[in-house]
């Protein structure tokens, strides 16, 4: 019989992780909560080396997160969902494991069938995807509506023997089982011949009254085929360990040379992880994205980068929300990006010169637009390039249509007549090229420029 060998689901987790990068959500789904939980945990310390991963437990206070869990409010995922609890409040984060946080459960029985088709998944998942986090979901195999979870997010990491109904093959991740043990080969086998006790049967073709020579002619024909059947079983079993051996050989070649690929690539983990961290403190620039230079630079001297900094957020969905409520008025309003906080910065007005914009921030604080000492004044000279040569008859809908969006598109009238339109504003181009994905995810060329002309 077969025997089930002993299994660390951490270290899986963690054999699992390493090719995880890519990924911003996936749901880790078992039969086994500790297994599932453990195994969900080995691929979050990993990820937490270099950025935020979060751990939700939706199993039910599986032991290995909920040993993770310290203070003694009981808070957790379901009353964020049922009762608008904050995950920042629910979020706990863990001492000695980088920026790895873990959220229980929570109070009361899960309602899985709505908490899993809930339509919040998809704009939690997008924030997480926004800031290039990882959100790690534990999930029972056999909870209802697990696939609706699993079709939101990046794809699941199947634990144990069973596959969630209506997950299919696609949408895997990876499937960690318990490996078993080979099976001993049996004592007596069919296809070892037949069982010796049959070469009597030899001598009892001499007849009994045959004379000492004409038995002892039988003896030695009995002796020769029972020989024969010994020879034949021993070969027929040598053969058959020798597949069984080069099977085991062949195989362990296999898990051999995974070993060395998964080595190879947490070597190389580890050793960008140590130039990550050289670079910063020699005060390296770590962000990874391309850093343009202006494609206008005999346009820096009438660039008009003096702006108002309105505020500072820390999302990207609470700057919008301003930019488009009570500052929608203000003039080439629109948001930039602080470095190395990443925090997004509200801004309105382009003007050449810091008079004329300390002069709209006075008017905003006496209309109360500003609360008093509220505001300030800097150069945010670069922006990138939207269109150029737009009708002023036809750039207020080209507008509104990007605002639908959520872009900060704002409009700057040239001498001619036309207007060019710009995404963004920004201190420096190193600022900038944070700003890069979202512009190449609004389907735009990031085109930096100086910003010319005059608010419209």
């Amino acid at each position: 019989m077969s025997a089930t060998r002993t299994i660390d689901w951490n270290e899986e987790g963690r054999r699992i992780g390493v090719t995880l990068d890519a990924f911003h959500a996936i749901v880790v789904v078992g039969t086994d909560p500790t297994a599932a939980a453990e195994t969900a945990l080995g691929i979050a310390r990993v990820q937490a080396v270099h950025r935020r991963v979060a751990v939700g437990d939706l199993l039910g206070e599986a032991p290995p997160i909920q040993a993770l869990v310290s203070g003694d409010d009981p808070h957790g995922i379901v009353d964020s969902f049922v009762y608008g609890v904050s995950l920042s409040k629910i979020a706990q984060q863990v001492p000695d494991a980088g920026e790895l946080f873990v959220m229980p459960t929570g109070i009361g029985p899960v309602d899985y069938e709505e908490l899993f088709g809930s339509n919040r998944w998809r704009r939690l998942i997008a924030g997480f995807r926004e800031v290039g986090a990882l959100l790690v979901l534990v999930a029972p195999t056999d909870a209802p509506m697990v696939h609706a979870l699993v079709d939101v997010s990046d794809g699941a990491v199947i634990v144990g023997e069973k596959v969630p109904a209506e997950v299919s093959v696609a949408q895997s991740l990876a499937w960690v089982r318990p490996r078993r043990g080979a099976v001993a080969p049996a004592a007596s086998d069919a296809s070892a011949g037949p069982v010796p006790d049959a070469t009597p049967t030899s001598g009892a073709a001499v007849p009994s009254g045959a004379s000492g020579p004409q038995r002892w002619i039988g003896g030695v024909l009995a002796l020769l085929v029972l020989l024969a059947l010994v020879y034949w079983g021993a070969s027929a079993y040598s053969q058959r360990r020798a597949v069984q051996q080069a099977v085991a050989d062949s195989a362990a070649r296999v898990a051999a040379n995974r070993v060395r690929v998964t080595d190879s690539i947490a070597r190389l983990r580890r050793d960008s992880i140590v130039r990550d961290s050289l670079a910063l403190l020699e005060g390296a620039v770590t962000d990874s994205f391309p850093v343009y230079r202006p494609a206008n630079p005999i346009d820096s001297a009438a660039a008009v980068g003096y702006s108002i900094l309105l505020s500072k957020y820390n999302t990207k969905s609470g700057a919008i929300l301003d930019l488009f409520g009570r500052f929608a008025r203000l003039p080439a309003s629109t948001y930039g990006m602080e470095t190395p906080s990443r925090f997004y910065l509200l801004l309105a007005g382009a003007f050449p010169s810091r008079a004329s914009a300390e002069s709209l921030l006075v008017r905003l604080r006496v209309q109360g637009t500003l609360a008093r000492d509220f505001g300030s004044v800097d150069r945010y000279p670069l922006a990138f390039l939207v269109d150029s040569g737009v009708a002023p008859r036809e750039a207020l809908g080209r507008l509104n249509r990007y605002h639908a969006r959520g872009l900060p598109v704002y409009g700057l009238r040239q001498p001619n007549g036309t207007l060019r339109l710009y995404f963004g504003a920004y201190a420096n181009p190193e600022q900038a090229s944070l700003a890069v994905p979202q512009v190449r995810d609004a389907g735009m060329r990031p085109l930096l420029v100086y910003r010319i002309g005059r608010v419209f």
